[in-house]
């Protein structure tokens, strides 16, 4: 009965081909379409037809017809080759329009009901934009074995600008690689008088394309991928990365600083080492101050076990990526608008998005599980506080639930004080002493992502 309902698998591939091209142009994106790039092997041919994008580019039902047939559809038919080719930051750059002011249909997909725009919905194309970077970056022009590009972690993103309502270019590329994983940098950023026209016949990539903050950044992003096999899931000898100027040391350098500084702070991790004597105090204090309320919060704070929420949500076809698994972006976007939906609740007010400390994508989400978001705030100060969203997903018909993703952000209820968030087990103790050494290490971070836009780099 389901052969009688589907198109032939041929056609349905065709329509996939067509859909890829249509995938990229629902909006002004430049650096999607592979360009005739003349390679140093003579056996590379031109893959003018290629598009860079992680979304999906053949239909759902493809896939049932592949499981009801017990047969992959398509059946590589060629030798692949082992190739290498060294890249520049602008082999991968990529840029994505979005302009809200002079498209008001765009602009009602992204609106939120205070008439500002929606951060998840821009973590999902900015999440989007770094995969395609990633795969543009891994391209050697040749017939090589299949590859996945997987997001690792989203290690830091800065809000710098307020959220309000303009123009938007977001754009990327590769700023650092080691042997199988790349550091992506991308942005956001305000256009004074966008011009479709003006952008299509301007240079390409622009003189300026190096993704650092400027004047008109709103957001900031550096982010881990990961290259595997798609067959053996083993990891893959990524491109080379050359840099050609100063300025793109200097960048490689700040990303190579970054990610020696995040695996400083994985080493003194709360799950592989004690709490140091500053916090050991700083919590005996907490214990010495409210000992005797054992069932009451103080006034003015809160435990930490009553500030909450969950959510469960299925995973759908229309939110996977092009390996069949939910896209990481969509994920991003529900653990955000959780966090900021408990970060409210805790503020009793409006709150906004000071940055995203990390995520860690540990394993992927398949389609048709249940994903089940847990978020809390976890510690506070000031007009800020941090909440933690944890992802656990379960399999339906093994029975079985898994941890998969933790997400960290910060966020700020403005100019109104929030109250103190406060720790009853030990295990509170180190989610709040987590949220602590996030908040210092964010603010380390921004200074240091801020001296990027200083004319001597770091």
């Amino acid at each position: 009965m389901l052969r009688s309902l589907i198109k032939p698998a041929s056609l349905l591939r065709n329509i996939g081909s067509q859909r890829a091209f249509l995938a990229t142009s629902t909006r002004q994106i430049r650096g999607a379409q592979a360009s005739l790039i003349e390679a140093d092997d003579e056996s590379a041919q031109p893959t003018s037809n290629k598009i860079y994008t992680v979304r999906p580019v053949t239909f759902w039902m493809d896939k049932i017809l592949e499981k009801e047939n017990k047969r992959p559809l398509d059946i590589p038919t060629t030798q692949y080759q082992q190739a290498s080719v060294k890249k520049t930051m602008a082999d991968s750059y990529m840029e994505e329009y979005l302009p809200f002011k002079s498209t008001p249909a765009l602009l009602d997909e992204y609106i939120t009901t205070g008439g500002k725009v929606r951060i998840g919905k821009i973590l999902e194309d900015l999440d989007a934009l770094a995969g395609a970077i990633s795969y543009k970056h891994m391209d050697t022009f040749v017939n090589s074995a299949p590859l996945t590009v997987v997001t690792a972690s989203v290690d830091r993103m800065e809000l710098l600008m307020p959220n309000t309502v303009e123009d938007f270019k977001l754009s990327g590329h590769v700023a650092y690689v080691g042997k199988s994983s790349m550091e992506v940098f991308v942005k956001l950023e305000t256009i004074p008088q966008y011009d479709p026209s003006a952008v299509e016949s301007s240079p390409f990539p622009p003189r300026d394309f190096m993704a650092k903050p400027t004047p008109n950044t709103v957001l900031f992003a550096r982010i881990t991928m990961v290259a595997v096999d798609s067959a053996t899931g083993k990891s893959v000898r990524v491109n080379p990365l050359i840099t050609n100027t100063e300025e793109e040391k200097k960048l490689a350098e700040y990303a190579q600083d970054c990610k020696s500084r995040k695996r400083l702070a994985g080493e003194s991790a709360l799950s592989k080492a004690a709490p140091t004597a500053d916090e050991r105090l700083t919590l005996h204090d907490i214990y010495m101050k409210y000992a005797d309320k054992k069932d009451v919060a103080p006034e003015n704070a809160v435990w930490i076990e009553d500030m909450s929420l969950q959510s469960v949500f299925l995973m759908q076809p229309q939110d996977r990526n092009i390996h069949n698994k939910v896209f990481g972006g969509y994920l991003m976007r529900r653990a955000y608008e959780l966090a900021h939906a408990t970060g409210s609740v805790f503020a009793k007010t409006n709150v906004s998005l000071l940055s995203l400390d990390e995520i860690i994508f540990k394993k992927p989400v398949p389609v048709g599980s249940l994903l089940n978001l847990h978020s809390q705030v976890i510690y506070s100060q000031d007009t800020s506080f941090q909440v933690s969203v944890s992802a656990e997903v379960t399999d339906v018909e093994a029975g079985t639930t898994e941890l998969t993703n933790t997400f960290h952000f910060s966020l700020s209820a403005q100019d109104k004080p929030v109250r103190e968030i406060l720790p009853r087990t030990y295990a509170e103790s180190m989610l709040y002493i987590e949220g602590k050494r996030r908040r210092q290490q964010g603010v380390q971070a921004k200074e240091q992502l801020l001296s990027l836009m200083s004319h001597n780099g770091i």
